[in-house]
């Protein structure tokens, strides 16, 4: 048995790299925060040219949904406010030019949506302006003294995350926080540790860009690890980026990305951070998922505060060029599973191992499957609810259905059987008229036979109880075989 897998390990191998890379749809959630009961994401996707039909986010159990047209942050008009850090130490004269050009593309590229704040920080942070205005940002910064003898970047960086989170906030606003600066941490006191300041960028819901100065590598490699976490960009100035490109990437980074709002004043929260899980949608096709951790208020289902205005998502036309959904890979099974860039590989490793799986089970004699964990026990019959949306691709493997659609959208459960009426109609032999059906629960997709005569199977395993449906599965019923992809 073990050189039958290694085996076919190498054919799944082979296989893959003998189909042609497929272009797959991706997603990604940079900052979100609820205001004014509504959590709005900034998104950043890439890698499809189909509309965005339908975006919903689930929280736990809870399903909402965007109401608008979903657009760029540059599309919307969503105001963008920028606090620019500058480090004011001795080792920065020599960069100043650098700097007032970096400020004056930033203003001159930010466009009307942009707001600006000066701060400094060497041995202490401070503001310097409040409000600038754009055509004054470079002059401001040429006004400011580099001639700190300490320099408290780590703690400096801090205070300049709650100071932007102590400022009312506009709306669906982008709070950008620019860090320029050598990168060189000299604090005699210690100051904020790192590892604690990445964990305090990340949670945060302010962006942090960071503008290298100087060739100290470690220093700029530590500036860029901090951008990452708050889905920041990081640019080193130098003969390779001018300070005028530099300030053009960042206002079109911002711009470029997707801003949704979704109303929450229907949900009932404890309040604490939750996992958001979003998901994008073309027609009944899926096109990505990506998910986020988020602070909560608690609320209970009576409140009813009114919401911001959300821009979400068109009522444009449903696509109807079909394609084939997009499967998740390795991912957990409560949604924002990451979606592969390369999903030809991807197909034909599945269907090795699935191969290998059949072959493996069958010399067990069939065991019936076990749920990994049982749904929640409820009256036989009753009804589970599903959050709206979970959109499925059916591929028919063997045999005829009786007109089902390729594309299905599970919100409560979906029979399978041979009667017409059916979510999921089939036909062939040994299919009854209500021969299993696919639900929503605990977080899960699961599949359960309703007392067929020939049972139900899920990779030529027969299920004796409600089972785990995963992505691509193959399901028998009777000589019907087929695939759900989700």
């Amino acid at each position: 048995m073990r050189r039958f897998l290694s085996g076919a390990l190498a054919l799944a191998l082979s296989a893959a790299l003998c189909l042609p890379a497929q272009a797959a749809a991706g997603a990604e959630i940079i900052r979100a925060f609820v205001y004014d009961g509504t959590l709005y994401t900034y998104m950043s996707i890439d890698g499809t040219d189909r509309p965005i039909t339908k975006a919903e986010v689930k929280i736990r159990n809870q399903t909402f949904s965007a109401g608008c047209r979903l657009e760029t942050v540059r599309q919307a008009g969503a105001p963008v406010t920028w606090l620019l850090l500058v480090d004011n130490s001795d080792s920065m004269p020599a960069f100043r030019e650098d700097v007032e050009n970096f400020a004056e593309s930033l203003a001159q590229s930010g466009g009307e949506d942009s707001r600006f704040i000066l701060a400094s920080f060497g041995d202490a942070f401070a503001v310097a302006n409040e409000d600038v205005p754009a055509e004054e940002l470079a002059e401001a910064v040429e006004g400011l003294p580099l001639d700190e003898r300490v320099t408290r970047l780590h703690t400096a960086i801090d205070q300049a995350v709650s100071y932007f989170e102590s400022v009312p906030r506009e709306g669906n606003e982008l709070r950008c926080l620019v860090v320029l600066s050598d990168g060189v941490q000299y604090d005699p006191s210690g100051g904020m540790p790192y590892e604690e300041l990445l964990e305090r960028v990340e949670q945060s819901d302010v962006m942090l860009h960071s503008i290298g100065l100087g060739d100290d590598a470690q220093s700029l490699e530590s500036m860029g690890k901090l951008a990452a976490a708050s889905g920041g960009v990081h640019q080193v100035l130098g003969e390779e980026l001018s300070p005028k490109d530099a300030g053009t990437a960042l206002t079109e980074a911002s711009g470029e990305l997707f801003i949704t709002g979704f109303d929450l004043s229907g949900g009932t929260f404890s309040g604490g951070v939750e996992t958001a899980a979003v998901t994008l949608a073309s027609g009944g096709e899926l096109l990505c998922r990506a998910e986020t951790e988020v602070e909560l208020p608690a609320r209970d289902s009576a409140e009813t505060a009114p919401p911001a205005q959300a821009p979400s998502l068109p009522d444009s036309q449903a696509d109807a060029s079909g394609g084939t959904v997009l499967p998740e890979a390795g991912a957990p099974e409560d949604g924002g599973w990451p979606v592969l860039p390369i999903l030809g590989a991807a197909a034909a490793l599945a269907a090795v191992f699935t191969v290998v799986l059949a072959v493996v089970l069958l010399a067990k004699r069939k065991r019936p499957v076990a749920p990994a964990s049982p749904p929640p026990a409820e009256a036989p019959g009753e009804e589970i609810a599903a959050p709206a949306g979970i959109y499925m691709r059916l591929e028919v493997l063997q045999g005829e259905t009786r007109g089902a659609p390729a594309d299905l959208e599970l919100r409560e459960e979906l029979v399978i059987g041979s009667d017409p009426d059916c979510g999921i109609p089939l036909q062939g032999e040994g299919v009854s008229p209500r021969h299993a059906r696919v639900f929503f629960s605990g977080g899960s997709v699961w599949l359960e036979d309703l007392g067929s005569q020939s049972g139900t199977f899920i990779n030529g395993t027969a299920i004796a109880q409600p089972a785990v449906l995963r992505s691509g599965d193959q399901i028998t019923a009777g000589d019907m075989v087929f695939r759900l992809r989700f």
